[in-house]
């Protein structure tokens, strides 16, 4: 598990680099282009365009790294009722959760790789590239997210009671 650990936090590493970039390149293509519009009355056509799609992407890339932080993740969740739990019951519980989150993910997993297939031959109207590489960020996503709650269902099996009840507290 020690390598797959390395290698996530390579992946995280990348897409944190990844999302400060985008963020800088989406907020000097919006204030450049808010200038050129009030003082040149004049704006790039294509800078809205790509702003809105290094949004999408943030937006997903954004999901990946909140949900990687610890067995929760930075999510809010709502688990007072969950703390009261222990043992087996607290396992189950858990496990239950997480199956309804992969359900969730792989359905939109197989949507989004649909969708990339289906927009793939269409062209943007100002960058005129294709459609399918602004959603792929979608089965990305959604992919990464399923395949991190797989290893937090793994955690939660090897965990003790101590482990999950505290877990707040150790990831600290």
């Amino acid at each position: 598990m020690s390598v797959l650990k390395k290698i996530n936090d390579v992946i995280m590493s990348i897409i944190k680099v990844v999302l400060i970039l985008f963020g800088t390149v989406m907020t000097i293509l919006v204030i450049m282009n808010v200038i050129l519009r009030y003082v040149f009355n004049s704006g790039l056509s294509w800078s809205e365009e790509a702003s809105r799609f290094l949004f999408i992407w943030v937006t997903f890339l954004g999901a990946i790294l909140a949900n990687d932080a610890g067995l929760h993740g930075e999510h809010m969740r709502m688990d007072f009722v969950v703390e009261k739990i222990h043992g087996v019951p607290r396992k189950i519980v858990e496990l239950i959760a997480f199956l309804i989150v992969e359900v969730m993910l792989g359905t939109l997993f197989v949507g989004g790789i649909n969708v990339v297939k289906g927009t793939w031959p269409m062209l943007t109207s100002a960058l005129e590239i294709p459609k399918g590489a602004v959603y792929l960020c979608a089965p990305i996503g959604f992919g990464y997210m399923f395949i991190q709650t797989l290893v937090k269902m793994v955690r939660v099996l090897k965990a003790s009671d101590a482990e999950l009840n505290h877990e707040k507290e150790e990831a600290e």
